[in-house]
């Protein structure tokens, strides 16, 4: 005969909360987010650089416009993740003959598309003028004494005191110009992007302009004047990733030959964007320039009377 034991079993009811306060912690936070667009334009350096044989190499520079979106979503600490749709340089394709000689230099098509994603952070503000502060004006107590009667039977004068004001002049709001700076890294993407090596009639062509991934450090200059932000002035840099060299077999007359392709890229450029906040903000009342004076008003009189004494 078996006996069975019964166990009781317990919810894990500890789960609940902590998703729940999870939640909370993150509403929290997104309620002092602000999220913004930054539309820019400006102008992209391009350079790629192919070694050949022998130690040769070839290069093709050129500048191009430069346009884009930029969309992030700015916590009160500064931090804020981000996407950018923005154009990258049009590849460019190196023709080579069968000996491995360089023939000539290309551009295929125009601008292509480009996504980035990343992280910036935007530092404190750094104000070009003074901040205006509100001073405060008094006017001392001021007694005046007025003499009414002076003989040697009696003295009677009177005492008046003056009044006491006090005015408080108050600055507007801070409109100084300032600016913030920043820094951000990112991941590009290009879409379209191919890197390849086509067999011609007289040789091969490599399309070494084109990247499918790349780093982006950049750092920007956000001004603002007071709390209104004016434009943004960005500097950037990009720096293609896994782009491996290759090596190309042609024959001519039966005889192979062997080139190798080293591949190298880098783009860097200026925009300049005028940014707009989505989310609503809480409009502060502007305080007065002048405030009326309070006028503290005393009344106090006081007579004197005295007498002489008389000898005999």
């Amino acid at each position: 005969m078996t006996t069975k034991i019964l166990v009781p079993y317990y919810k894990p009811l500890f789960m609940k909360p902590t998703l729940l306060l999870g939640c909370a912690l993150l509403a929290g936070t997104a309620v002092h987010a602000q999220f913004s667009l930054l539309p820019y334009a400006g102008f992209e350096q391009s350079r790629n650089n192919v070694g050949y044989g022998n130690a040769l190499s070839a290069a093709d520079i050129n500048g191009n416009l430069k346009a884009g979106l930029k969309m992030d979503y700015r916590f009160k600490s500064g931090h804020s993740p981000f996407v950018n749709l923005t154009t990258t340089p049009a590849p460019v394709s190196f023709a080579f003959s069968n000996t491995g000689s360089l023939l000539n230099t290309t551009r295929q098509g125009g601008l292509l598309l480009r996504l980035e994603g990343g992280y910036q952070y935007s530092s404190g503000p750094i104000s070009f003028g003074k901040k205006h502060t509100g001073t405060r004006t008094a006017t001392a107590l001021t007694e005046t004494n007025t003499q009414q009667r002076k003989s040697c039977g009696a003295m009677a004068y009177r005492s008046h005191c003056g009044e006491r004001k006090s005015s408080m002049k108050t600055a507007p709001a801070n409109e100084t110009l300032n600016m913030r700076l920043q820094p951000s890294l990112a991941l590009a993407y290009v879409p379209a992007a191919v890197q390849n090596v086509e067999q011609t009639a007289g040789g091969f062509t490599y399309a070494s302009g084109s990247w499918k991934t790349a780093i982006v450090p950049a750092l920007g200059f956000e001004f603002a004047k007071g709390a209104k932000r004016l434009f943004t002035l960005s500097a950037f840099y990009t720096r293609p990733l896994g782009r491996p060299d290759q090596k190309v077999t042609t024959l001519t007359e039966g005889k192979p030959y062997i080139t190798n392709l080293a591949p190298q890229a880098s783009t860097w450029g200026l925009t300049l964007g005028v940014p707009f906040g989505l989310s609503k903000t809480k409009s502060a009342k502007q305080p007065a320039m002048f405030r009326q004076p309070a006028t503290e008003k005393r009344h106090c009189t006081r007579n004197y009377t005295g007498r002489c004494m008389q000898w005999q």
